[in-house]
């Protein structure tokens, strides 16, 4: 049962320490207005999105962005961190790796500009839930808890200890290195049993590892002391008002009650209704639908006779339940990416095709389970594992050995001076016979400079005249309104204030769109910066465009391509190209209803051919016009992105065509080789 860290920024609310749940979160949600100053509202969403992850992991995230926004705003690196590593623990539940990945970075990079060793050992062991949960790469996740755990310890910290053991103990478990699991398990369920503090996170720390505990249990069959575990962890999170690990608690006991299967079924419905609630593609909530569906195939068997009052009674109701949860498990796992879980509904999957005659569909998954059994379970990965924690242990009596080192490279460090000392005066003297030696070389090297230089001053005289026209508008707009602002404040009503701020902060925002796309444009001018041309798969680069543009939901974006279609170009380059033209259509269809953007690729005569079509209100004559010329005028974002678009593609000798007009929409083509 492998669980994110949640974070703190040294901070308590008082007023509201009797309340949890969702009582605290509406009252804290209520204070937000009436927030004394931006510290104290951080701090506020910070509480908020920690209570939140408990009871539905959408609104944690929903929490997590404000507070991103209201801490970037402040310039808070720490609050910018917290709110990166909330974001990222979020995906992660979600099963998004690409997205958790990319905001756990930059939480890590964050904390270590901080030297904050406490957020690091908490960023670095989500990394690892990441790696296990969504990828099943248990050599990866393995590295990140014991490098959290070293970075715990560090702090001398017991609840981010606690926390790095327990991750660990779930890898033995998977691995089924039951004393190894035990092991780590108890000694994190110790750490917490020692805390008297009866703070409702202490509590809902001792009531996770006996949770734990009961899941360790229970793989290990040993069914009283999982039942025991469970029942336990079931109360205390009743208590704390925890749905989360109420619904992790019951999946457990559901699969310890063995052959009870009207309490089994019970148990594992009643997590469902959790799960369906909190986060219904958590890992945890998708194993229970399995385990649910896995309870029915285990009752078809046992009740042969259907003298059981379980619902559903007929054989053929149960059967057809059964594999209703085992194949939206399966598909929640595919869609996820995850791999491990997956394989394992299908051999269940695979038993009850065989049972309803369905032996090509049985076969099938049967190999697939037994390919992913053969390599996440090999001797290969578990040395890998085995491997991680002996090299932990070697690099602590290390330490000892790199103290010794460093003072005899102390001393050799002194005598390597004396030697570069001398080296220099005879460095010295070569430098200075061969400067002599050299200077009538220089003037030439100097005629020809001055050349290039000239050219040089025309590239640069053609850069700022882009800049002058594209970046003066947004900053004489922010002077005027500081100006009327210091000048004049009475003339400004707060509604008027507002809209005169939303108006700078968009035309900041396409400031920094502008100045993104100029940096992008400028390198491609530079003579060192050459295309690499490769085979590229024209399905990857729909896949990116896909990931990129997620977060557009106004816009209909559609991909078709044909089968292992492939283009020799420089992938940088084109998906550069493809990225701006799809960002100038969005923009163009902001206000267009039953908005659509398609990207089409197809082989003509020998050539690839990509498409991208919008039936927005097409372009100007002079937006046309920058694709064809230098000399046009550039005016705007799309204008300054079609420069962009014109260059990079002379460079990859990609033809553009383009067909745009107010009622049927802009239709731009690239003409490329094929592989």
């Amino acid at each position: 049962m492998t669980r994110a860290l949640l974070f703190l920024l040294l901070f308590s609310i008082p007023a509201h320490a009797q309340k949890q749940g969702r009582a605290l979160i509406d009252s804290l949600v209520a204070e937000l207005p009436r927030a004394a100053n931006d510290t104290v509202k951080g701090r506020l969403y910070r509480v908020i999105t920690d209570e939140s992850f408990f009871l539905s992991v959408d609104q944690a995230l929903h929490y997590s962005r404000l507070g991103l926004q209201h801490t970037t705003r402040m310039n808070w690196p720490r609050g910018i961190g917290v709110f990166n590593t909330y974001i990222g623990r979020a995906y992660s539940e979600k099963g998004n790796y690409d997205s958790c990945r990319y905001h756990l970075l930059k939480a890590i990079a964050i904390y270590k500009q901080l030297n904050d060793t406490w957020n690091l050992a908490g960023t670095v062991n989500n990394l690892g839930v990441a790696e296990q949960n969504i990828r099943s790469n248990y050599p990866a996740a393995t590295r990140y808890y014991f490098e959290g755990l070293n970075y715990a310890e560090a702090t001398g910290d017991n609840y981010l200890i606690g926390l790095c053991l327990d991750n660990i103990s779930e890898i033995y478990r998977i691995q089924q290195n039951f004393p190894k699991a035990l092991q780590f398990g108890q000694r994190a369920l110790t750490l917490r049993q020692r805390q008297r503090n009866p703070d409702i996170n202490a509590r809902r720390e001792l009531a996770a590892s006996l949770t734990s505990m009961a899941a360790l249990y229970t793989q290990m069959e040993n069914w009283t002391q999982a039942r025991q575990y469970g029942l336990r962890a079931l109360a205390m999170h009743r208590q704390v008002a925890n749905k989360d690990g109420l619904a992790r608690t019951y999946g457990n006991l559901s699969v310890a009650m063995q052959t009870d299967y009207a309490r089994k079924i019970d148990y594992a419905l009643k997590a469902k209704q959790l799960w369906d609630d909190i986060n219904p593609r958590h890992p945890e909530a998708v194993n229970n639908g399995a385990n649910l569906g896995v309870a029915y195939l285990d009752l078809v068997r046992s009740d042969s006779l259907q003298k059981s009052p379980v619902q559903p009674t007929r054989r053929a109701d149960r059967l057809r339940l059964a594999e209703q949860y085992l194949t939206e498990a399966i598909r929640l796992s595919a869609d996820k990416g995850e791999i491990s879980d997956q394989a394992h509904f299908r051999g269940n999957l695979a038993e009850l095709q065989a049972m309803t005659g369905n032996y090509k569909g049985a076969y099938e998954n049967f190999r697939a389970y037994q390919t992913v059994q053969d390599s996440l379970y090999s001797q290969d990965a578990k040395n890998k594992i085995a491997g991680l924690e002996g090299k932990r242990e070697i690099e602590l009596r290390d330490k000892q050995l790199q103290i010794n080192q460093l003072t005899i490279d102390g001393q050799k460090r002194q005598q390597l001076a004396l030697l570069v000392s001398v080296g220099l005066l005879l460095v010295i003297g070569g430098l200075l016979y061969w400067q002599s030696r050299t200077r009538k070389r220089t003037n030439t090297t100097l005629l020809h400079l001055n050349q290039e230089l000239d050219e040089a001053n025309q590239v640069k005289a053609r850069f700022f005249a882009i800049l002058s026209h594209d970046l003066r508008s947004p900053i004489a707009n922010l002077i005027n309104f500081l100006h009327l602002q210091r000048t004049s404040p009475d003339l400004l009503t707060p509604e008027l204030a507002t809209r005169h701020e939303h108006k700078i902060t968009e035309a900041a925002e396409g400031l920094l769109d502008t100045m993104e796309s100029m940096l992008l444009w400028s390198k491609s001018q530079m003579q060192q910066f050459k295309p690499s041309v490769r085979a590229v798969p024209v399905q990857t680069l729909f896949d990116y465009l896909q990931r990129f543009f997620v977060g557009v939901t106004q816009v209909q974006l559609s991909f078709e391509t044909p089968a292992d279609l492939q283009v020799a170009t420089d992938e940088d380059y084109l998906r550069t190209i493809m990225q701006n033209l799809t960002s100038n259509a969005i923009k163009a269809l902001q206000t267009q209803p039953d908005a659509r953007i398609q990207w089409e690729a197809r082989r003509e005569k020998g050539r690839v051919v990509l498409i991208i079509r919008d039936n927005g209100p097409g372009l100007s004559d002079s937006q046309l016009q920058t694709l064809y010329t230098s000399d046009a005028a550039i005016s705007g974002k799309t204008g300054l992105g079609l420069h962009l678009i014109r260059d990079l593609a002379r460079s990859i000798n990609c033809r553009i065509d383009v067909q745009s007009g107010s009622a049927t929409g802009t239709e731009f083509r690239l003409d490329i080789g094929a592989a």
